[in-house]
């Protein structure tokens, strides 16, 4: 097959680019023709990854397809317009300036489902849209008062009538699915994303704790860049309870994107000492921050969370939200441990258990690496994605 993936930027390293970096990856090496296409493009996405792969830079003239790194008044507001400013107009030029003669479109990340859907136009090829998430308009209800109210026509007409021309869904969890039958009433394909353990295993920590004198302290992670439905507030309050009682524990938060709030409120909660930001770091010096940690926390309120599947395969113990789309594959108490809100208690009541019980630690955290090990593949989640890839385009010459 000849696949022309779609994506909307690959500026970061974030678990949606990395699952699309590593989908293309496996299909090449199976013998697939892959093009990736997107609008922005840099170096701190994943380069051991990219210059293996064809990735075609289409951008827009006059138009910032990134998003600032800093949140302003200015920002703010046009934020609330960037499907007309900026989305729609680059999602249209990414389109239309797709090549022929590919014989299947498969876009990542909304928007893409607008620029599969000029490119389907021109290429007359089915679509198979990987959706990690529907737009944030359709979960966000804050985005439907207001200046937000400016979007409705938009995502209830345009973005309606662009997955009219999808031929098929595929989600990565039963959240994921869930979250598309509300927005669109359409049916999708669950599979669930892969991991490579390897490196994950056999990575000591050591550099970490020492580089950053962490030696001697209890480590908590959360990797995940900086969004409000990642929930980085309540890992910063999960440490201001913990310290109150243990004060040789440290937070590490690895993730691109705005900071400030958070690093005032770690200083109003009088922890800001006690954390640790990071960002673009290689897949190495990740592996090194996963073994250096003792607890991985995600309290994400998203449709998977691949950080937490690395962190298993790092044979951490993981503690994760049940509104995050990953909690469908862990084991309450076996492989690692879940919770509902309040958040920050919740995590607070778990994490002092396996402060108390080293063992509980160890052992949950073997389980959840014999886990990912049996259970979670790329290899395995490609092949389940070519199979959709095949069955969508044989489906295809019928009509």
């Amino acid at each position: 097959m000849r696949i022309a993936m779609l994506h909307p930027s690959l500026t970061w390293r974030g678990g949606a680019e990395r699952q699309l970096l590593i989908l293309a990856r496996e299909l090449q090496q199976a013998g697939h023709h892959i093009e990736i296409f997107t609008c922005a493009i840099n170096n701190n996405c994943f380069p051991q990854l990219t210059k293996e792969l064809t990735i075609n830079l289409i951008q827009p003239p006059l138009i910032q397809t990134t998003p600032p790194t800093k949140r302003t008044l200015t920002t703010r507001l046009t934020g609330r317009f960037r499907g007309y400013t900026t989305d729609l107009p680059s999602m249209t030029y990414l389109g239309k300036n797709i090549p022929p003669n590919f014989d299947l479109i498969n876009n990542h990340n909304s928007p893409t489902q607008w620029a599969a859907f000029f490119a389907k136009k021109k290429l007359k090829a089915p679509i198979v849209w990987t959706c990690n998430e529907p737009p944030f308009w359709y979960s966000d209800p804050k985005q439907k008062k207001g200046l937000g109210n400016i979007n409705r026509p938009l995502y209830n007409g345009f973005d309606k009538l662009t997955i009219n021309y999808i031929d098929t869904i595929i989600s990565n969890s039963q959240a994921d699915s869930h979250r598309i039958k509300n927005a669109y009433n359409r049916t999708s394909k669950v599979i669930y994303p892969g991991i490579t353990t390897d490196l994950l295993y056999t990575a000591s920590g050591t550099k970490i704790r020492s580089k950053y004198e962490l030696e001697n302290n209890f480590i908590l992670l959360q990797v995940s860049n900086i969004a409000q439905d990642k929930h980085q507030s309540d890992s910063i309050t999960t440490l201001h309870y913990l310290s109150q009682k243990h004060p040789n524990i440290k937070l590490i938060l690895v993730g691109h994107g705005p900071k400030d709030n958070l690093i005032a409120l770690s200083k109003r909660l009088n922890v800001d000492k006690q954390i640790l930001f990071l960002q673009n770091c290689s897949d190495e010096e990740l592996a090194e921050i996963y073994a250096a940690c003792d607890v991985f926390l995600f309290p994400a309120e998203i449709t998977w969370g691949l950080a937490v599947i690395e962190a298993m395969a790092a044979s951490k113990p993981v503690v994760v939200s049940l509104k995050a789309g990953v909690s469908e594959i862990i084991q309450n108490g076996t492989t690692g441990f879940l919770f509902d809100a309040p958040n920050a208690k919740n995590m607070t009541k778990v994490v002092e258990q396996l402060i108390a019980n080293p063992e509980l630690c160890r052992q949950i955290g073997s389980n959840a690496y014999q886990y990912t090990k049996g259970k979670l593949s790329w290899k395995q989640y490609s092949k389940h994605t070519e199979t959709v890839f095949e069955k969508t385009l044989t489906h295809n010459k019928k009509i």
